[in-house]
């Protein structure tokens, strides 16, 4: 077999501490906002997902320990995104690194990636963004059947949706996160994200909250405490979405009555750091014997008949950029979250509406 026929071809990336910051799929996403201005708008000029995009993205930030995306203002329905000096300082000396390697690694070239973000994408005509809910996608349904319209629903957990209302980016973000300094839901958050002067919080529907177990329960597991034991394996979710953010909360409560440190529980709680994006994700993985419990909503554990033990409701709400109020496909969205044919579909699955459903309970 002659030589000539084989090219050496390499990749690089930057590392910190060991850790990959950003490597090639990175940097296009960062050159896609530099050039764009939005996350959307980059995700499907590169085709990839919003979510990947996003948690491409989050991930960068956390191993260089900045922020690299940013909001920025103007436009219709927000301003879209734009990088920080961090993220432009990453960008270039990826770019720098790229140039000097050129010759020997595969990746795009500028010419190539000069035509990806030079023609225009779509957006869809309505995006939700936020936490991950059956409930979400029954409104959806029951939206289309009234309506034709293009869609998008992302998943990147309820910081993820605040996120993108703060960057323009979505139209609703449903979040359903617990401030244990207030004993309140949502509203402390809007003031984090500093979108307090700009988005409402509208009220949704309780959620059921609890372990989905393996059908008949065979660990005999009776709460969140029972996490605890060495013979029971956890699946998580992420950092970031209000399910973790509750759990946390709820282990805290049986650490501090068995006398144990709450900085422990990665110790303690057997699978504690394997985290999964999805309620169903959890569902799929208890059901396929990677687990025996995990937090997650009713509705996932009825999909994959699993048997559910209760632990809280919680109130899964949603934010809206006050400029968006008067569009029609909102204005839609929220028309189909007070009917009575969602309350009814809803009830089945663990999502229960109630007198404030559909109400504003914050407004700037």
């Amino acid at each position: 077999m002659s030589e000539g026929k084989f090219t050496p071809k390499f990749k690089v990336w930057l590392e910190v501490d060991g850790k990959r910051a950003i490597g090639d799929q990175e940097s296009q996403i960062l050159e896609g906002i530099q050039k764009l201005g939005s996350f959307m708008g980059t995700a499907k000029a590169l085709g990839i997902s919003y979510a990947h995009a996003w948690n491409s993205i989050d991930s960068v930030s956390k191993v260089i320990g900045a922020s690299v995306v940013e909001a920025k203002a103007g436009g219709k329905y927000g301003g879209g995104a734009k990088l920080t000096d961090a993220g432009l300082e990453l960008l270039k000396r990826y770019q720098e690194l790229e140039r000097r390697a050129e010759p020997l690694i595969s990746a795009p070239t500028q010419q190539t990636k000069q035509s990806i973000f030079g023609s225009m994408t779509k957006i869809p005509d309505f995006t939700v963004i936020g936490s991950d809910c059956i409930g979400v996608d029954i409104i959806v349904r029951m939206m289309l059947s009234k309506e034709e319209f293009s869609r998008e629903v992302v998943r990147v957990g309820s910081s993820g949706g605040l996120a993108a209302i703060m960057m323009g980016e979505a139209d609703v973000a449903g979040i359903h996160l617990f401030d244990q300094e207030t004993g309140s839901y949502n509203v402390p958050f809007l003031r984090r994200y500093w979108i307090a002067d700009k988005a409402v919080l509208i009220r949704g529907y309780l959620r059921d909250l609890g372990l989905i177990v393996k059908k008949g329960n065979p660990k005999q597991i009776a709460g969140v405490g029972d996490l605890i034991r060495h013979d029971v394996r956890f699946v998580n979710r992420s950092l970031g979405s209000g399910t973790r953010t509750m759990l946390d909360l709820e282990l805290k409560k049986e650490f501090e009555k068995k006398g144990l440190k709450f900085k422990d529980i990665p110790e303690r709680v057997k699978g504690y750091s394997m985290e999964l994006k999805s309620h169903n994700e959890v569902a799929e993985a208890i059901l396929k014997g990677g687990a025996d419990a995990g937090l997650g909503i009713r509705a996932s554990a009825l999909n994959y008949k699993l048997d559910f033990l209760p632990v809280t409701q919680e109130n899964f709400d949603f934010v809206v950029e006050e400029a968006r109020l008067g569009k029609p496909l909102v204005g839609l969205f929220m028309e189909q979250l007070t009917s009575k044919e969602f309350s009814n579909k809803a009830k089945r699955l663990g999502l229960h509406t109630t007198k404030e459903t559909g109400k504003t309970i914050y407004n700037p």
